[in-house]
């Protein structure tokens, strides 16, 4: 192993330790210790997003024509689904991009980062990519977290730990938006895509 697989390996491992606590800080990041910042960093933030369009190609290429309007749940078809995941790659970027040119938001949404989830947005989010074929949506994905990839390098240290206000409201209140750093966002996107890409696959498999 490399010096720099094992500097990313390790703040991997830190990050999973360290995230569930990163989510609740109210203050600057900036005022974290450094063992705290670094899984955290440009060079994980940016392997991290490189790895999950890793696994979306590998999935997509998984993936059979029938495939495509089989159910992976009660509600959803495998299209649906990646529709879903295309909607937040999508958000995230907009979120981030947003923070970076010292905008705000105008809308939230309820209860992300809990264990309910959004469901309303999230359905009105598929609906609107209705008619987006299921490779349209993949290549959304592809195209939205490559953006967020590029954002890192137009990011100075404020733009990535310091205080910013997102549309998100864990709470459920629209008015108790979530305060924290773009870092946080942008390592949440990756979760978001591993917790489905390990859906899709063990659906992969049993439909073989």
């Amino acid at each position: 192993m490399t010096d720099f697989e094992e500097l990313l390996v390790n703040e991997w491992r830190e990050l999973v330790a360290s995230l569930e606590d990163a989510l609740e800080v109210a203050s600057s990041p900036l005022a974290l210790p450094a063992a705290r910042r670094l899984p955290l960093s440009p060079i994980a933030l940016f392997a991290q997003l490189e790895e999950v369009r890793e696994e979306w190609r590998a999935l997509r290429s998984a993936i059979q024509p029938a495939d495509a309007e089989r159910y992976v749940n009660a509600a959803w078809t495998l299209t649906d689904l990646v529709a879903h995941v295309a909607s937040w790659a999508k958000e995230f970027r907009h979120e981030v991009e947003t923070v970076i040119g010292g905008g705000s938001f105008d809308y939230a949404i309820p209860y992300v980062m809990t264990v309910v989830g959004p469901n309303e947005w999230n359905e009105e989010q598929v609906r609107q990519r209705e008619t987006q074929s299921l490779g349209e949506s993949f290549d959304e994905i592809d195209a939205e977290t490559g953006r967020l990839q590029e954002l890192l390098f137009e990011m100075s240290e404020q733009d990535l730990y310091g205080p910013a206000t997102f549309p998100l409201a864990p709470s459920g209140d629209p008015a108790a938006k979530w305060k924290g750093p773009s870092a946080v966002i942008i390592a949440g996107k990756c979760e978001h895509d591993r917790h489905h890409i390990g859906q899709l696959r063990k659906r992969l498999q049993s439909w073989r």
